[in-house]
């Protein structure tokens, strides 16, 4: 008889699926790409891989003094938007225009990936960015409530400092008003810094990188291992490597699907299923799972 395979186990079988995911995605984009507005968009260690960074030039170096909130810059804004559509249309890579969800899908956050190396493109470490200054009032905050703004509280990034871990929300806090300086990471897309200079950085694109930077939807990450992902988003001779976008973006997705349903709310389904089973197997002993009620418990769960 085999014996059913453990959860790590498990675990570690689909993760070892996620660089077949990611290159099935850079095969076929689109389907696990969005849409937005309902039409496609125009079409201090170190860490090997990665070079020492370069001081920008002084005027690319200026504070971009871009007005940030506590929650991030939630919209290209119509300027902005004009600007993503004229880089689409210069840019030589037309994938730049595939639209890109965040890891737990439902969550209405899409960035198109030009938007993505556009964050990418404005840091090489995540001592750039780690440290922040915005904070919301914790007042009326639980620390037993499942809200996001939790990770916006001064508590939050003061234990993200204890832990030595870069913060989701610091990044898309702090890189709106870093300069783009990577000229490589431009040319490999057909367009220049000067040209990213002009897009704004939206809290979206930045949560879709952290999404694949962490692997998972964890918004603490070591400051060494986003530094070691970052590097394997960047290529041979400082291009952007899709690929290594992608299989980190699979990695996170499927181990956020297999905690949905083995220890999130969607676990309830396997409760449905075994009451099935077993009025199947005993229908006039056992009610189904309607008798019992248990649809109407799936839905308030």
């Amino acid at each position: 008889n085999c014996e059913p395979a453990s959860r790590p186990t498990m675990v570690a079988a689909l993760l070892s699926l996620a660089p077949v995911v990611g290159l099935f995605l850079s095969r076929s984009p689109l389907l696990l790409s969005g849409q937005r507005h309902g039409a496609s968009l125009m079409t201090a260690e170190a860490v090997p891989g990665v070079e020492p960074a370069q001081a920008p030039p002084a005027a690319a170096a200026a504070a971009l003094n871009v007005v940030v909130e506590a929650d991030g810059v939630r919209s290209l804004g119509e300027e902005g938007e004009a600007v993503l559509r004229t880089l689409l249309e210069k840019c030589s890579d037309k994938s730049m225009g595939d639209v890109w969800r965040r890891s737990a899908f439902w969550e209405n956050e899409t960035a198109s990936l030009l938007e993505i190396v556009n964050v990418l493109g404005r840091w090489e470490r995540c001592s750039e960015w780690k440290d922040r200054t915005i904070f919301i009032d914790e007042t009326d905050l639980r620390a037993k409530d499942e809200d996001e703004r939790q990770a916006l509280t001064t508590g939050r990034h003061q234990m993200a400092l204890r832990l030595g871990c870069g913060e989701r929300s610091a990044m898309f806090q702090n890189v709106p008003n870093l300069p783009f300086t990577n000229a490589k990471i431009a040319a490999s897309v057909g367009l220049t810094v000067d040209d990213f200079q002009a897009l704004p950085v939206t809290r979206a694109a930045c949560n879709v990188l952290f999404d694949g930077l962490a692997e998972s939807r964890s918004g603490l990450i070591p400051y060494k291992v986003l530094d070691e992902r970052r590097a394997r988003m960047v290529g041979e001779g400082g291009a952007f490597d899709q690929a290594g976008f992608r299989v980190g973006w699979a990695k996170s997705c499927i181990l956020f699907i297999f905690g949905l349903f083995f220890f999130g709310k969607a676990n309830f389904i396997w409760v449905l299923l075994a009451v099935k089973f077993a009025h199947d197997w005993q229908p006039d002993l056992i009610p189904g799972p309607k008798e019992m009620g248990l649809f109407k418990v799936w839905g308030i769960v």
